[in-house]
Order: structure tokens, then C-alpha cells, then sequence
């Protein structure tokens, strides 16, 4: 399968979302946000090595792709200060859906979820591993974020790379497997369509974990879009932020 290998996992890395505050960005135009390629973000990013180091979140988006979501998540944390580094899942040759928007309903051949969280777990290796040849990284605050699909994954990662992880209209449903006592947060909204009334596994690791569970009222997928949400967000990485 073209979506497999060390090829294919490079160019999610090659074509990768960043997002930069509005105070680093050398055109004065605000929240800069783009793929990496992008001039203006290449202009930024040499001018970023010249300064302090910076928070960084690396973001896993969700199953149709970075899209809205992405934008809103982005932009929401690069206005907090952080530096955002998104891989793009759909960069690799070939790469099949696993959801319908407009149904809310699983997508592609059966069993391909669980292989494509595989997936994901690789492209936020390759992230980590591009990350160290930025000297504006802070490795005391490096964050971990994902969104519905990117938020399973989150989940299901095991590493201890993380300051701390966020998770948004997210079930946990592949499952948690953070360090015990890594801070974490999870987001959904009650009436999530995408929940359909299935049960919101995270809640299965409240109190045995350091992961905290939110869970707001309404249908809203993105909960970056509810002020109570986004607030919740940005207070638990501030207060896990080394200043």
C-alpha cells in the first residue's frame, strides 16, 4: 500500500501545518499559519532561531484532515503563545478515510481505524524527530494535542515526550495509555453526533490517572468553539507552562 513506509511518513512531515503568534511573525499580520513550505513561514521560522526558545504544542488532526478544525484549534493556541506543528495525515500517497461528515459515521475497509491510529503514532514520531533540528524549541514545554481522530491517538500514545496532552471531542475509544502521572485533559461536548450515545471511555481513567475529564453541554465537536471549553483549554496549559 503507497501509504505505507518511511516515505509516506515523511511527507507528512514535508507538508506539516505551523503556526506561529501573531509576535513572531516578521510581516505583521498576525497569527501566521500555513505548511511549512510556505515563504513567509520559512522567513519566520529563521528569525524564530534567533530569539528565546518556545512553547511548543504538536497537534494531531482529525479523520477528514486538518481542515476548520485544524484552523480553529491553530489559531486558538498560537494566540496563547505557542508554536503549533501539525503533520498532515492525508500528505501520504493514497491515504483512505475512516469517517463520513456528513453522516458522522466510520468510513474505508473494516479494521482500518485501528491501523490508521498506527499511523498517526508514526507521523507524531517523525514530528518529534523534526522538532530537534529547531534550536527554538522548548523541550521544558513541548505539549501534546489532538482533535476527534487525532484525540484517539493522543490517547493510545505512550510515550513520556509531553509536558502534558489535550484531547477534544474525543472517546478515548482506542483506549489510554498516557504515563500515569502525565497531566491530561479531555473535551467533548455531551451530545457530540460522533458519539451516536456510545460511552466516553476516558472517564474510565479518572482517578487512577493524572487525566481530567470535561464534559460540556451541546453538540459542538470542536470545543475550541465554546467559550467554556477553549477557557478550559488554555487554563490547563497555562497552568502546566514553565515560565
Amino acid at each position: 500500500m503507497e501509504s505505507l513506509g518511511p516515505e509516506a511518513v515523511e511527507k507528512t512531515w514535508e507538508r506539516a501545518y505551523f503556526y506561529l503568534p501573531a509576535e513572531v511573525n516578521p510581516l505583521g499580520t498576525g497569527v501566521l499559519g500555513g505548511r511549512r513550505g510556505l515563504a513567509s513561514l520559512g522567513m519566520a521560522l529563521d528569525a524564530l532561531a534567533k530569539g528565546p526558545a518556545r512553547p511548543v504544542v504538536v497537534y494531531l488532526h482529525g479523520c477528514g484532515g486538518f481542515g476548520n478544525s485544524g484552523k480553529t484549534n491553530a489559531n486558538m493556541l498560537a494566540e496563547a503563545g505557542f508554536v503549533v506543528v501539525a503533520p498532515d495525515s492525508f500528505a501520504r500517497p493514497g491515504r483512505v478515510k475512516t469517517c463520513n461528515g456528513k453522516t458522522h459515521s466510520a468510513a474505508g475497509p473494516k479494521g482500518i481505524y485501528a491501523e490508521v491510529i498506527g499511523w498517526r503514532l508514526e507521523e507524531l514520531q517523525r514530528a518529534l524527530q523534526g522538532l530537534k533540528d529547531f534550536p527554538w524549541v522548548d523541550g521544558n514545554n513541548l505539549f501534546l494535542f489532538g482533535h476527534s481522530q487525532g484525540s484517539n491517538a493522543v490517547a493510545f500514545y505512550d510515550g513520556a515526550a509531553f509536558k502534558a496532552r489535550v484531547m477534544t471531542g474525543t472517546r478515548c475509544s482506542r483506549g489510554y495509555r498516557a504515563p500515569t502521572d502525565e497531566p491530561a485533559l479531555a473535551v467533548s461536548s455531551v451530545d457530540d453526533p460522533w458519539f451516536r450515545g456510545r460511552p466516553v471511555k476516558c472517564l474510565d481513567y479518572t482517578g487512577r490517572t493524572a487525566l481530567k475529564v470535561l464534559m460540556l453541554d451541546g453538540k459542538e465537536h470542536v470545543t475550541a468553539r465554546v467559550p467554556e471549553g477553549r477557557r478550559a483549554i488554555l487554563e490547563f496549559l497555562g497552568e502546566n507552562l514553565s515560565r
